[in-house]
């Protein structure tokens, strides 16, 4: 996804029509009476009468035509009530506009008292203090939106993420919602990314991902907070800076086990994002995110995003896997948990090289055999791992006392006894080369 294109045609994803707004805006608001008990003056009846009810091209004609009077007559009545109903008519009103006329939110933003100069956001911002979630987040959105739109004082910005950041510690899913949403809108100028980085921000984005199971995840939730990240990761340093969070593996992860597509279209973009940034694209390959792009190119996709940063991120990793040394690519395999007889498995030389490297991250690489041994149904893959384990114990010097710290010679011991014949050699030849001095008689041919 571009994002460019997102900002200026499709707007935010709060402000697609949901069904609480639906059921917002098919209110009837007494108009009419306010004119006649004088609440509200003629001219503003004679604006809001011709505006209120109509087409959304109708609004939008309308509004551009006496922009400043429309703004200033929302702003104003908002502030003078304290009708919940109305309030939230006209909320969702602003928001509307903004939706079908994007340059609408400068004329917000425009907007002032000469006796007031927090004006409009003091309005909005008192909003943010009523006990209603709908009041809260349509405000919040506005805020974002006019804040984008203009140039408003750093302390109204920090007010705005100061109100959203305890939202996003909540426990409560609808709760977080409304924080991610309005994150969302203010995550569309790059200084206020850069300024929720400052505030530690991306670390409660990445606590969020991690709370959901990717098997059973809050779909809603896991969008929202997914499209934040994706907007957040258009700055080169915050992408950067999610180098060894977990943020790849999750992604990565998202893609491989959850099917709904919209959940799979923001994951590639956001990784696409975090392409060539810091050690990312190192982390992508160690999370064997090489072989899965294989499989997704040949799916067919309803989105030409998903086609277009399948493509990005292929073409974006292919120069470093040329460059990977043989044992990054070995590593990345394992890891991967698709294993297959590629050269370097009965490289004699590669053995030689790259034993001690297995030593790792704790043994990072052995440990992964060992769950592919106790966990793979896969003949091939049991086979591979094993003959690995033996290879290793046969290089390296302490590689027999290493297998039986980490208890990995039960595992082999069980597979002897396997239903497929070559498990069952490559177990006894591992096996063997755990428990002689001499392997050198041992024959694997």
């Amino acid at each position: 996804m571009n994002f460019n294109e997102m900002d200026t045609s499709n707007g935010v994803k709060v402000a697609e029509s949901t069904f609480r707004e639906r059921v917002v805006l098919a209110r009837e608001i007494p108009w009419n009476a306010f004119a006649s008990s004088n609440t509200i003056s003629v001219d503003d009846y004679d604006l809001i009468s011709k505006y209120d009810k109509h087409t959304e091209a109708e609004k939008k004609e309308k509004f551009l035509a006496f922009p400043q009077k429309y703004v200033s007559f929302f702003v104003n009545f908002i502030n003078s009530t304290s009708n919940v109903e109305i309030v939230q008519y006209l909320l969702t009103l602003i928001n509307e506009i903004i939706q079908i006329e994007p340059r609408a939110a400068g004329y917000f933003a425009r907007l002032n008292k000469q006796d007031d100069p927090s004006y409009p956001f003091s309005v909005f911002f008192r909003l943010l203090n009523r006990d209603d979630a709908y009041t809260n987040l349509q405000s919040s959105v506005i805020l974002g939106n006019i804040m984008c739109a203009g140039d408003p004082s750093q302390q109204y910005v920090e007010t705005l993420f100061n109100w959203i950041l305890p939202l996003l510690r909540k426990n409560n899913s609808a709760e977080v919602e409304v924080g991610l949403i309005a994150l969302q809108t203010i995550f569309l100028k790059d200084d206020y990314r850069n300024l929720f980085k400052t505030l530690q921000g991306p670390e409660l984005l990445l606590n969020i991902l991690d709370a959901q199971s990717p098997s059973s995840p809050n779909v809603q939730l896991l969008y929202e907070t997914l499209y934040a990240i994706w907007l957040l990761t258009f700055s080169k340093d915050i992408a950067a800076s999610y180098s060894n969070t977990g943020l790849v593996g999750k992604l990565v992860t998202l893609v491989k086990v959850v099917t709904k597509e919209k959940i799979v279209r923001l994951s590639l973009a956001s990784l696409r994002n975090l392409l060539d940034q810091g050690n990312n694209n190192e982390e992508m390959i160690d999370n064997g995110f090489v072989r899965m792009l294989n499989i997704l190119t040949i799916k067919k996709w309803g989105d030409e995003d998903i086609e277009n940063d399948i493509k990005a991120l292929e073409d974006g990793l292919a120069k470093d896997i040329d460059n990977m040394s043989s044992f990054h690519k070995y590593k990345s395999e394992i890891i991967s948990g698709d294993l297959e007889w590629t050269p370097v498995h009965k490289s004699e030389r590669f053995w030689k090289e790259n034993a001690s490297k297995f030593e790792e991250n704790n043994y990072q690489i052995l440990k992964y055999l060992h769950v592919i041994l106790e966990k793979s149904s896969n003949t091939l893959h049991l086979s591979i791992a094993c003959h690995d384990l033996g290879e290793f114990v046969r290089y390296h010097p302490r590689g027999k006392h290493i297998i039986e710290q980490l208890s990995i010679k039960p595992v082999v011991m069980k597979l002897m006894t396997n239903a497929n014949d070559e498990v069952k050699k490559q177990a006894l030849f591992a096996l063997q080369k755990m428990m002689i001095n001499n392997w050198e008689y041992v024959s694997s041919k």
